[in-house]
């Protein structure tokens, strides 16, 4: 019984990783086929950035009610398969630019809802391991990103909407088979501290969300300017192909070496160390490193992001307030698509005035989040019962 959920709830992820495998290297190659502007298209890309901030609370609240996360799923999927195919009618940029950010508001919840619906489970069901789960949509996504290239290759930009059409099929067959009727949760507690229509989430886990988020977006450079740099260094484009893959293997075997922890401790640890990680890894990333270092530096992936994403899902599961976990996740979205949208852009100022150092630039931002996880460990040993009463 276990075993087959764990398989179901994999499958969820899979499902909507190859949906992102295919849309963030590959939907730009479209926007460039027609005829878009280096412009326009960085306007279309940061779209969905924007619209994850404003709307990924609003959404994943929906889960703690009467809708649930299995409506909230399959209406995201639903809205993803009516979104994509009006693109093959849209000749110019306005028009883009608004089917996109349309289908970003169905593609906002998924990712989270997913999140929320795994540690639900992982919860009820001590035998499931988050990690294993998880690590499904990095591999999915790794096998994805592989054959959309030579779809492209063979059959044009075009191919990449009609993939993004037909795989949330692929997710709704999953939300069907994984995810259960009803809420994730039962009714609100009453306890005085998180009774029906308390307003606020606890202390801890506001730091440990910030934290997280700051870390998260150390990557912000990373994402936008890694592959410029390592060109400038003289490493060839294949090298740079397994730089990257090095990074996502590092991520996988983390996720299922140290998944156990999410829905058996507080995460805190994990993202002590995820955040450590960061603030050492774009410095010395900063100083120009070897071929050799630099593959180190891509394996700590494992703990900048691995670690601090396994670490936040596991705080979500033992602190969020009983009948708010879908808030709870959805205030994380918006929080770490925030950082992640400021980080980016501030990396382009920093990178086009002093390169490399941009790397540099995002290490504050990892050690800030270790010094408010550090206090978020300070408050637990204080008041351990209270805030681990939502867990």
């Amino acid at each position: 019984m276990t075993r087959t959920l764990g398989i179901r709830l994999g499958a969820l992820q899979a499902a909507s990783f190859a949906s992102t495998g295919i849309y963030l290297p590959f939907f730009p190659l479209w926007l460039q086929s027609k005829a878009l502007s280096p412009t326009i298209i960085g306007i279309v890309v940061a779209i969905p950035i924007i619209v994850r901030i404003l709307v990924s609370a609003p959404l994943l609240i929906l889960a703690d009610r009467s809708f649930g996360a299995r409506r909230l799923l399959l209406f995201s999927h639903l809205g993803q398969m009516a979104g994509f195919p009006l693109f093959l009618l849209a000749d110019n940029g306005p028009f883009i630019i608004a089917l996109v950010a349309l289908v970003a508001v169905a593609q906002a919840a998924v990712m989270p809802a997913n999140d929320l619906v795994v540690t639900d489970a992982v919860q009820r069901q001590r035998g499931l391991n988050y990690g294993w789960i998880r690590g499904c949509g990095s591999v999915a996504f790794f096998l994805v990103n592989i054959a959309a290239g030579y779809l492209v290759g063979g059959f044009g930009a075009g191919v990449v909407i009609v993939a993004l059409t037909l795989i949330p099929l692929l997710g709704i067959a999953a939300t069907l088979a994984a995810v259960p009727r009803g809420t994730p949760e039962g009714p609100v507690r009453v306890d005085g501290k998180h009774a029906p229509g308390s307003p606020g989430l606890p202390k801890v886990l506001w730091l440990l969300l910030i934290a997280a988020s700051l870390t998260q977006g150390t990557h912000g450079a990373l994402n936008a300017f890694a592959s410029i740099h390592w060109q400038s260094q003289g490493f060839t484009d294949a090298m740079i192909g397994y730089l990257w893959a090095a990074g996502v293997v590092a991520e996988i075997l983390v996720f299922v070496l140290l998944g156990q922890a999410v829905g058996t401790g507080s995460g805190v640890g994990l993202i002590l160390i995820g955040s450590a990680a960061a603030a050492i890894r774009f410095t010395v990333m900063s100083f120009h490193p070897s071929l050799g270092l630099t593959f180190v530096l891509q394996a700590m992936h494992s703990l900048s992001f691995g670690a601090t994403h396994l670490g936040t899902m596991a705080a979500l599961a033992a602190f969020s307030p009983p009948g708010r976990r879908g808030r709870a996740q959805g205030v994380y979205g918006s929080l770490a698509a925030l950082v992640m949208a400021l980080s980016t852009v501030a990396s382009g100022v920093i990178y086009r005035a002093a390169e490399a150092t941009v790397f540099a630039a995002m290490a504050p931002l990892g050690a800030i989040g270790l010094v408010l996880t550090l206090i978020a460990v300070r408050l637990l040993r204080a008041q351990p019962q209270r805030e681990g009463s939502g867990g």
